[in-house]
């Protein structure tokens, strides 16, 4: 079965954000899970955060333990591979997982370069220009 073609009912995925404590700033990556969520390919879609917001990254992962999942595909929602995606994530993950070894962790990379992003960019710039 590809990763693709993961069932459902025990696949969970958790979107990790930085945190902050500026109204709105996480309110893109929680439109992002909600997309997701209705698309109905997941069992469950999560947000969690590595500092500030709730819940964090290991009550993230507990709750979608709890709602059933054995399966936890974690996206980091990090444009940069900085310290955090490269050392402070994948401890915390880790901590996590000795305590929980049943559960299968799989570790998605964080946004980084896509060509997705390219024509988001341009859009933007197009927008600040006044053009659509």
């Amino acid at each position: 079965m590809s990763t693709n073609q993961l069932p459902k009912i025990e696949t969970a995925v958790l979107l990790l954000g930085h945190g902050s404590k500026a109204i709105g700033a996480n309110d893109g990556m929680y439109q992002i899970a909600a997309t997701l969520k209705t698309t109905g390919q997941f069992y469950l879609v999560e947000c969690a955060f590595l500092e500030v917001n709730k819940p964090d990254i290991a009550t993230g992962l507990t709750n979608c333990q709890e709602a059933g999942a054995k399966r936890i595909v974690i996206i980091p929602y990090f444009l940069h591979f900085g310290s955090h995606v490269q050392r402070d994530l994948p401890n915390i993950i880790s901590g996590w997982q000795e305590h929980n070894p049943a559960i299968e962790i799989i570790m998605g990379q964080h946004l980084g370069f896509s060509p997705l992003l390219v024509s988001l960019v341009q859009e933007r710039i197009n927008e600040a220009l006044g053009q659509k």
